[in-house]
């Protein structure tokens, strides 16, 4: 188990107050939800799927993701990182539009949950809000929020990297990607204090996001899981 992001199981009823989840779409695990792994160093098994509830460089960690242009798409949300934190994407281009805008809004998504797990919230902050959605998105949410009142913030260099889209049932689109999080770590939110990890197999995570178009013409991730230590997702 890595030293940070805590894992356990979210147990209990959940105070949901999104809208009721689109039409299930089964994908790996849906059972529990878990927060992403960071920092290294830990026990966790490798290949183990965890149900979640996380290269070339983009541009600065509080821009948007740019569109294929370079230029930041029209409504492209901003997003509120502390400087020690950086985010990097690779990859995540399609020459299909629906596809594009899946990744595209999949990059805001990793970006959002950074972004929320960087601070101490006592609520959703907008982004994650409008990237992840229903059932899952609430408790996850619920998880983030209950990770920083223990104390626990993220830091350091989150990289995103071999993404791929494939349609799946009611018109949804799955977007699965790789993350590396070696260089990304635990700090505690009061001291600034870095648990600075070795870096393992375990640092590399495989996201599976399952995403549907919101009203406002989003795409959100309305489920959610992630391998651990995926062998595909290593690095040298």
């Amino acid at each position: 188990m890595p030293t940070f992001r805590m894992r356990s199981h979210l147990t209990g009823d959940v105070n949901v107050t999104r809208t009721s989840l689109p039409t299930a779409v089964a994908v790996v695990v849906s059972a529990g939800l878990l927060l992403g792994a960071c920092g290294g160093g830990g026990s966790g098994d490798s290949d183990k799927i965890q149900s979640s509830g996380s290269p070339t460089p983009s541009p600065t960690a509080t821009s948007a993701s740019p569109s294929p242009t370079g230029a930041a798409a029209p409504g492209a949300p901003t997003f509120d990182l502390p400087p020690d934190i950086k985010v990097n994407f690779d990859g995540f281009r399609s020459s299909d539009p629906t596809r594009q805008a899946a990744l595209t809004d999949a990059t805001y998504a990793a970006r959002a949950v950074i972004e929320f797990e960087a601070k101490v919230y006592t609520k959703e902050p907008a982004n994650f809000k409008r990237f992840w959605s229903g059932e899952h998105g609430a408790a996850y949410a619920d998880s983030i929020i209950s990770q920083g009142k223990g104390g626990t913030v993220v830091t350091g260099t989150f990289n995103y990297y071999k993404p791929s889209v494939k349609s799946v049932a009611d018109g949804n689109l799955q977007v699965q990607y790789c993350e590396d999080q070696r260089k990304a770590y635990g700090k505690d939110s009061k001291t600034g204090k870095v648990n600075v990890t070795t870096p393992s197999a375990d640092d590399f995570n495989l996201w599976t996001l399952v995403m549907t178009k919101s009203p406002s013409g989003d795409w959100q991730a309305f489920d959610h899981t992630w391998v651990q230590g995926a062998k595909q997702c290593q690095l040298s």
